[in-house]
């Protein structure tokens, strides 16, 4: 499995995962009634391409809302890429709506529990 595309729904976020080009994009909200069931798919996928990573991983998140649930599997999803980091380059994008001081926060959380430096992006 190279790509691995999940549309959003009102609950759970939008996914593209494309290990052939290295690309992971997650957008919209998280508030899926059960997080680590939705996450579980996502973390596989990532552990699968840890095997036989791009020369490059690029990261993208955008979520307008995560609850509580998601960022505890958000958190594992983002230090998957931190594993990954120690033997490929990983560069993660934080995107956040303009004002939106609470995601860009949230954002600052993660980084700083990871070896990861984000780029963070108003939008």
């Amino acid at each position: 499995m190279t790509i691995l595309k999940l549309d959003a729904t009102e609950d759970t976020p939008y996914v593209f995962f494309d290990a052939q080009n290295g690309i992971f994009d997650i957008s919209k909200r998280s508030l899926p009634e059960n997080a680590i069931v939705f996450y579980e798919q996502l973390l596989i996928f990532i552990n699968n391409y840890k095997s036989l990573p791009a020369p490059e991983t690029k990261v993208n998140f955008h979520f307008d809302y995560l609850n509580t649930s998601s960022i505890k599997q958000l958190m594992k999803v983002i230090l998957l890429f931190d594993q990954l980091a120690t033997s490929t380059k990983v560069f993660v994008t934080w995107c956040y709506d303009k004002g939106d001081t609470d995601m860009f926060q949230t954002g600052q959380r993660f980084e700083k529990l990871t070896s990861l430096s984000f780029d963070y992006k108003e939008i």
